[in-house]
């Protein structure tokens, strides 16, 4: 039998802020997660972060620690990819003035009633 060997699944590192507020939110300055961008291997993805000398995965709040040889690799992947540098804005869209209803008055028809 001739059977191929599958090649080991590698992970996939994009930096920058577009990247990560794909699969998360903005954390505050005091937080100690530190978002850098996104990863991929296989079917697992999720916003790249640094939790003190570690790599984790965050989707939404779920904070998914990675193994050894994971944060190794993600190391190496992350020293050699590039920072995005496209234009993105995590600020809210601003509120518009405040605008009184459109009122519609419809007027009652008044039908005579024959006689």
């Amino acid at each position: 039998m001739d059977a191929e060997l599958k090649t080991k699944l590698r992970w996939s590192v994009r930096l920058g802020a577009h990247e990560w507020a794909k699969h998360t939110y903005e954390r505050s300055a005091d937080d100690p997660l530190r978002l850098l961008g996104r990863a991929r291997k296989g079917q697992q993805s999720g916003a790249l972060a640094k939790l003190g000398d570690a790599f984790v995965l965050v989707v939404g709040d779920h904070v998914t620690p990675l193994g050894q040889a994971d944060n190794k690799e993600l190391a190496a992947a992350a020293a050699h990819a590039k920072p995005d540098e496209g234009t993105f804005a995590c600020a809210p869209a601003p509120v518009a003035a405040k605008v009184a209803p459109t009122v519609v008055i419809i007027k009652r028809r008044r039908i005579p009633a024959p006689h």
